[in-house]
């Protein structure tokens, strides 16, 4: 038996159905909009001019150049570090003191970062 009326039982069961699907996608795009900003945020907390970032960079260098006896160029640091170029010679160039840190151009114009303290340690054992 056919009963008329089951159209009409349909509508309101896909209006629901519209309802919810609508209001899952607003949910969803809200929370992506929150990972986003989330993402934006913190981006500049990666860039090598912070300080956090500076000392863990000056950090690993140092642990290179001990581990180096004390002469590293830049291409140590850009594979020791995951760096470029231009950044690694930034990072570089900043820790130039003359103290702890020099540079040095050898016969072949290739440049020698020289960490004197580490170079004496190593000469005098």
């Amino acid at each position: 038996m056919w009963f008329p009326w089951w159209p009409m039982s349909l509508f309101p069961l896909l209006f629901i159905f519209f309802i919810a699907r609508a209001a899952s996608r607003f949910f969803r795009t809200t929370r992506r909009r929150e990972l986003d900003v989330d993402r934006y945020v913190e981006e500049p907390l990666r860039s090598i001019g912070t300080p956090r970032t500076q000392n863990s960079y000056e950090a690993r260098i140092f642990k290179l150049a001990y581990r180096l006896k004390g002469r590293i160029t830049v291409s140590d640091v850009v594979v020791e570090t995951g760096l470029d170029v231009a950044e690694a010679e930034s990072v570089m160039q900043s820790m130039i003191d003359n103290t702890h840190v020099r540079l040095e151009v050898d016969d072949n114009g290739i440049l020698t970062y020289e960490f004197p303290e580490i170079i004496r340690r190593f000469e005098s054992e």
